[in-house]
């Protein structure tokens, strides 16, 4: 029964030529719209030279740090003409804004008079962000705008990844620099360090030298005290002295007159003395020839005997003065003859004085003359050894502190010694095609390693899922504008109204099989859009258009033509919310409730999964919902039957317009 019923609906469908030009034209519907649509947009960004562009470069250059003339704006204009990403027209600023406004251009990029010597100012004391100036009209084409952007960003990302590659070979080679600097200054400071040690030992024997120079130096000062004094009291002698010496040759001359006085008066006396002998002879001559006559005269009685003791006491004291005197002249006569001898002698010397006394007294005063200058140098030389001692003092303390700072440096110069070669060590050297690896690696440092684990080949196979299960709807709706929810007849004729409802289920079905059959070979054969399981995707394409068929028969059967205008409203609530171009997550939230729900959903995820070779799981997860979709309206629409097969009106059973 429900073959025949099927049977019945597609001979009322091609009874006449109009039936069947409708039937085909319906039938086309999603295979232009689908078709069309994925062909436009197949590839749109290998086309992207055909959107014309405005290139303005004013940029008039700079000199940068090595004293190189640059023009960073010309060389990327120059690589953006030759790349050709766009259709671009190297024009004037004015020509550029008219373009724009006109039409003629989607876009301009101009790179302004101080673009290089923007970038230049980088390595400056006043850095300036270089601009480029985008001017874009959404009147010409939004996403042109958005493409524009795109251009100007990756221009910006060009320039700044070239001139940092140029800043960080600069970088790179005066680091280089640096670490040649650091070898040579960590070998100067090992020869530091070394010639620190030596100078540490040779400060402590300085330090103990001065203190030994110290005490000396003190030593000196008191004894140079000394000598000032004893210098002082050296000159006023020495001065008297000088005084006294200016007489002594008046004096010598005196002194050699009188020896000469006494050496005649001693050579007088020992002729003298030889003739006081002879007197002192005679007169103990006289002496005895007196006291014989004496003694006569006593005998004579001429004299008393009183008298004659007299005489003799006399005579007794002549005799005894007689004999002293030539017991004093015998005596003396060995003296006088030395005495003349020596007075010769002194009366000579006293010559030769009285001839040297000039000299003497020359002598004596050149003497304190040097004495006097002795003194003042004394006095200047006790105070120089003053000094002299404090200095040394002062000298001792440096010295400690010489010898506690050079040890202190000894051990400093080691340690930077040993940080300078850590240094060394911590900077790797490096060749020029290395700095140059390494500067191109600095300045665009991340690199993306895109892994797909599925992927579409281009713009509009990454559409086709949501552009197919769209077409299937829109497809599927266009044949309910012909086809007949349920056959009037059959109701009427009190048929079972489950087999009549499954039969105007299944008679849209197979004519949307046959549409999305049509459509897959356009995309796949027709577009080259491949397919990782293109049996499997056929299969379920077919399973999404009977799913689409019961839920619009649904609404025809209870609702109607609303049912049927309500299947056009869910057709745009659908093509929002399928996630279809921007993710889903995107959506608003009451949006993004609805997406969870509805068909079209699971249908644009199923068709992925297949199509790009994605998860079974994933995949199966989108067939159980349609399933229950494909069940439940299929139940609603035997339950509308059902309904309907109780209860008709005349106006249920008016012919079709179209068809018997």
């Amino acid at each position: 029964m429900i073959i025949t019923l099927v049977r019945t609906e597609l001979a009322r469908l091609t009874s006449s030529k109009m039936g069947i030009l409708s039937l085909v034209a319906l039938m086309t519907v999603p295979l232009v719209y689908g078709g069309l649509y994925l062909w436009g947009n197949q590839d749109p960004y290998s086309r992207l030279d055909q959107i014309p562009a405005a290139l303005v470069v004013d940029d008039t250059g700079a000199t940068n740090d090595d004293g190189e003339a640059v023009n960073y704006g010309q060389d990327a204009a120059d690589e953006l003409l030759d790349g050709m990403d766009f259709g671009w027209v190297e024009v004037s600023a004015a020509q550029a804004k008219a373009g724009i406004v006109s039409g003629k251009y989607d876009f301009g990029l101009t790179f302004p008079k101080n673009f290089s010597t923007d970038l230049v100012s980088a390595g400056g004391d006043d850095p300036t962000a270089a601009k480029l100036a985008l001017t874009t009209s959404d009147t010409n084409s939004y996403l042109s705008s958005t493409l524009a952007e795109r251009a100007a960003e990756a221009v910006r990302v060009k320039v700044a990844e070239q001139l940092g590659e140029e800043a960080a070979g600069t970088l790179l080679d005066s680091l280089e620099q640096v670490r040649e600097g650091l070898i040579d200054a960590a070998d100067g400071a090992k020869q530091l360090s070394d010639g620190a040690a030596t100078a540490a030992t040779g400060a402590s024997t300085l330090a103990e030298g001065a203190a030994s120079a110290a005490s000396g130096a003190a030593s000196l000062s008191t004894g140079n005290a000394s000598l000032s004094s004893g210098a002082s009291k050296l000159s006023s002698g020495l001065t008297q002295l000088d005084k006294s010496a200016a007489a002594l040759p008046s004096a010598t001359a005196t002194l050699a007159t009188g020896a000469a006085s006494v050496a005649s008066g001693a050579s007088q006396a020992a002729t003298g003395e030889a003739a006081l002998l002879t007197p002192a002879a005679q007169a103990s001559q006289l002496s005895a020839a007196v006291q014989t006559e004496a003694t006569a005269a006593f005998a004579d009685g001429i004299v008393t005997p009183d008298e004659s003791q007299s005489i003799q006491t006399k005579l007794g004291q002549v005799a005894a003065l007689t004999a002293g005197v030539s017991s004093g002249v015998t005596k003396i006569a060995p003296g006088l003859t030395t005495l003349s001898s020596g007075a010769a002698q002194v009366s000579a010397g006293t010559n030769t004085l009285n001839a040297q006394a000039p000299v003497l007294a020359n002598a004596v005063h050149t003497a304190a003359t040097g004495a006097a200058t002795l003194a003042s140098g004394a006095k200047s030389a006790a105070s120089g050894a003053s000094s002299l001692a404090t200095g040394t003092a002062q000298l001792s303390t440096g010295a400690t502190d010489l010898s506690t700072g050079v040890a202190s440096l000894a051990s400093g110069s080691s340690e930077l010694s040993t940080s300078l070669g850590d240094a060394v060590v911590k900077i790797p050297g490096s060749t020029d095609a290395e700095r140059s690896k390494a500067a191109a690696a600095i300045a665009d440092p991340v690199l993306v390693k895109r892994t797909s684990l599925t992927e579409a080949e281009n713009y509009g196979a990454g559409l086709a899922p949501f552009f197919i299960t769209l077409a299937a709807w829109i497809g599927m709706y266009a044949l309910f504008l012909l086809v007949r929810p349920l056959s009037r007849r059959a109701l009427t004729a009190v048929r079972r109204p489950v087999r009549t409802a499954l039969a105007g289920w299944l008679t849209p079905a197979l004519l949307g099989v046959l549409q999305v059959a049509a459509l897959f070979a356009i995309v796949t054969f027709g577009l080259g859009m491949d397919s990782a399981n293109p049996l499997a995707l056929l299969g379920f394409l077919a399973f999404i258009s009977i799913t689409f068929a019961s839920i619009i028969l649904a609404l025809n059967v209870w609702l109607g033509s609303v049912g049927q205008f309500i299947g056009l409203i869910l057709m745009v609530v659908q093509l929002v919310t399928a996630g279809g171009t921007f993710p889903w997550q995107t959506l608003p939230a009451p949006l993004a409730f609805i997406h969870q729900g509805l068909p079209m959903s699971h249908a644009v995820d199923g068709v992925r999964q297949l199509m790009y070779g994605g998860s079974p799981a994933a995949f199966w997860a989108t067939v159980l919902p349609l399933a229950a979709w494909l069940l439940i309206s299929l139940a609603a629409s035997a339950l509308g039957a059902l309904k309907q097969g109780r209860f008709r009106t005349l106006r249920e059973l008016r012919p079709s317009p179209i068809g018997a």
